[in-house]
This record gives C-alpha cells, structure tokens and sequence, in this order.
C-alpha cells in the first residue's frame, strides 16, 4: 500500500522550498528574545512599563519606557529605546566599554525626538543589559556612519533607576496650577466689566508688560473668555489724580499711548465702546490733531486720525480671521467704535441717509 502521507509530506516541503514566503530568520529570533530580556528587566527592575514599537513604525526605535512614579502613578514621561541583541554588539571593545555603531539617519531620527534616547546592547546569554544616552556630545563619525561608546559600567539594573530619571522633565502638578488659573477665568466672566489700571511709573518708564500679559491672556484662555469679554475692557492711568492737567494735556501720557498701541493687537476686540469707555478716546486723541473747544470738549482733525482708524480696523479685520469671528460681530464693533468717537452721530448719520 502507497504511504500517500510521505508523498504529501513531499510536496509540501519542496513547495516551501521554491515558493516565495517570508522566513523567520536567526536575527528577528535574537531581536525577540531581546526585547524579552529589556521588558523583563525594566519591568522588574526599574517598576516601569515597556512599551514595545511595532515592527512596522521601526524607524530606530525598538519601544519606549514610561516612568512610573514612586507612587504608582502613570507620570506621562517617556524615553525611546534603540535595542541591539547578540555577540555581535561586544565585538568591538574598548577600555571603557563597547562601540555602538550607527546609520546618519538614524542619529537624526533619535537626536529630533523630543524625549530622551537611550541606546541598549543586550547580551542574550548572560541577559546582561548595557545603555548610553544618545548624547550628540559624546558621538564621533565614522565614515560614512557614526559611532558612540555604550559604557561598561552602566549596566542596566534597578541603580539605574535614579539616573535615568534625570534625563526626563520633571512631573509637575498642572491641576494645582490650573485651579489658580480657573480661578481668574470664572472671575473674568463673573464680571461685565474690566477696568486694568496703568500706574504712573509704568508711563514714565514706557513699561507695558502689565497691559501685554493681560491683553494676551484674554486672548488665549479660550473661546468663551472671549466671547465674554468682546468689548468689556477699559483701561485706567492711576497716579495723576493731583494733576490740574486733562489726560491729553499730559506729554508722556499721550507718548505711552501711541506706544503702547503699537504693542497690543487686539484693542478694537476687547476695549469697551461704550458712553463711559476712556481709554480707546485716549488712543485716538494721542493719534490725532486736536484743539480744546471748553473744557469737556475736542475738536480734532478727521484726516490726521485716518491713519489711526485704519490701523485699528486692520487689528479687527485680523483678530477676526484668527479666530473665525463673523462678519456680523465685526461690523457691530465698527459700528460700536465710530459711535464712542463720534457721541453717537455716526449711526445717526448712517440712519438718515442709508445706502
């Protein structure tokens, strides 16, 4: 009777033979049972995760660490590992240890991440882990490639912990900080109207961090700060109060003005257009050719604030656009703007004769 199973057998082996198929050679062997020993090492060793890289998205990178606090807690902190296994990678020692050897791009590759990298050479026999920080410092070419030192004393054990801690950021508690800032937001909307003052010193010494930082934050502390505040925000010089001088009889007041204005792009959004607003008339009072009329009264020339106007539409126009403001909030502002200027006649005007 024919043994119809060896015949099969046959032919499956010479199909292996002359097919093409993937194979599962001695080095992905050797580079499994290295990450083995790196996993079981920095897992119980060091009380961390490993994180293994998908063959796949292996640019260099073989998987990351992330550090665990003493606690327990997951800190968000990583380290990237290149992971190198075998014979092969003690071959070449020196006094102080072993010679790494490496391709430019990966060098790059490593030297461009925005976490730490760590070189590892992994002995499979002993299962005796070595590691160096790909540090720039401490690299040297090597034709057309680049080479480092893995030293010998630093073998990877659960003393290593401590320094490869240092090579990571600090945790930092973002909570506790935010609540500060929160805090401020919720008492930002609380309120229908911001009125920041501007000391004396501040205009003597052209000092606009204050107003820079304040205006910046309003901006960026998200959209519904900013909705909030669209036109609720004043601005006060304090420390003239014994002065007989109106504001705009005040020569280094009126300097800081036209300064300051430069400094700050989002005046039209946030400043108050309102009756009672101030400062946005003093901004334009300082841009503006100007004569008193009686004592609550100016008189100015239009063309000579053009530039002014303009320039503030301008910051409008481009407030707007960066944060997707619509047409209609824009015009409503404009409109809001030139009546504070105008007590009002600019509407007035636009009512009795509309286009």
């Amino acid at each position: 009777m024919v043994d119809w199973r060896k015949w099969i057998s046959a032919i499956y082996n010479l199909a292996a033979i002359f097919m093409e198929l993937p194979k599962y050679n001695k080095s992905q062997e050797t580079g499994e049972i290295g990450l083995s020993i790196v996993k079981k090492t920095i897992e119980k060793e060091l009380n961390w995760i490993f994180r293994k890289n998908h063959q796949e998205h292996d640019f260099g990178i073989d998987g990351y660490i992330d550090v665990i606090a003493e606690c327990g807690q997951v800190t968000g902190k990583s380290i990237a590992l290149q992971i190198k296994t075998g014979k092969f990678y003690f071959s070449e020692p020196t006094d102080l240890g072993w010679v790494y050897r490496g391709q430019m791009s990966h060098l790059n590759y490593y030297l461009n991440h925005e976490i730490p990298v760590i070189i590892l050479i992994v002995d499979d026999t002993t299962e005796e882990i070595y590691w160096c920080l790909c540090d720039p410092n401490k690299t040297d070419k090597a034709g057309k490639s680049w080479k480092i030192i893995v030293p010998c004393k630093q073998q990877l054990t659960k003393a290593s912990k401590e320094e490869l801690a240092q090579y990571i950021s600090p945790t930092i508690d973002y909570v506790s900080q935010l609540e500060h800032f929160w805090k401020g937001n919720k008492m930002l909307k609380e309120h229908e109207r911001i009125m920041l003052l501007v000391a004396k010193d501040e205009i003597l010494e052209l000092d606009f961090e204050n107003l820079i930082m304040a205006f910046d934050r309003f901006e960026t502390s998200g959209e519904d700060l900013i909705i909030h505040l669209r036109n609720k925000v004043d601005v006060l010089v304090h420390g003239y109060d014994e002065d007989p001088r109106e504001i705009d009889q005040i020569p280094e007041v009126m300097h800081w003005a036209r300064e300051v204005f430069k400094q700050i792009d989002n005046w039209p959004y946030f400043l108050t257009m309102d009756k009672a607003a101030q400062f946005v008339k003093v901004l334009h009072i300082a841009h503006s050719d100007y004569v008193r009329a009686g004592p609550k009264r100016i008189e100015y020339d239009t063309s000579s604030s053009a530039p002014f106007l303009q320039a503030m539409f301008d910051k409008l126009n481009s407030f707007c656009d960066r944060h997707g403001i619509s047409d209609e909030i824009n015009i409503d502002i404009c409109t809001k703007f030139m009546d504070c200027l105008t007590d009002g006649d600019f509407s007035k005007s636009r009512q009795e004769n509309p286009e």
